[in-house]
């Protein structure tokens, strides 16, 4: 039993101290230097699918397709699917664009509703200096 105990608080101590390193040595945005000088300027969106309006059958393929740049380094990427109507998130996708300056942009969706619907597909992305960049098209669904 005490052989048990001993176990249990040797693991319990690797699992603390692994937690904790993973926690302080993660990638910390807001005070990288990976490259040098100040980054004021937010990543930039090339959308080139959807297209703004363009009319899906439920059912459909929503191609999502484009490319991300950003003059140091960016970090995360984010693209939502919202009705336009009540707000509610439809498709949802985060990607790690870590360190890359460029991105290209290639994911889908199955368009799914029960009632006409128009939607928002708002892409988003944070470089290391914090800068947002965003880009929304609006599109309909039909059932």
């Amino acid at each position: 039993m005490k052989y048990i105990k001993m176990l249990f608080s040797t693991l319990l101590m690797i699992s603390i101290f692994c937690f904790t390193a993973v926690t302080f040595t993660g990638c910390d945005k807001k005070d990288d230097d990976h490259h040098s000088g100040p980054d004021t300027q937010a990543p930039v969106f090339n959308i080139t699918s959807p297209t703004p309006m363009q009319v899906f059958n439920n059912g459909d393929t929503v191609f999502l397709r484009g490319t991300l740049t950003d003059d140091k380094s960016l970090h995360d990427l984010e693209i939502l699917i919202k009705n336009a109507d009540n707000d509610s998130t439809l498709f949802s996708l985060s990607q790690s664009v870590h360190d890359l300056t460029s991105y290209n942009i290639d994911f889908f969706w199955k368009s799914s509703v029960s009632d006409h619907t128009n939607a928002h597909v708002i892409f988003m992305a944070e470089d290391h200096g914090g800068n947002i960049g965003r880009d929304t098209v609006h599109i309909h669904i039909m059932p």
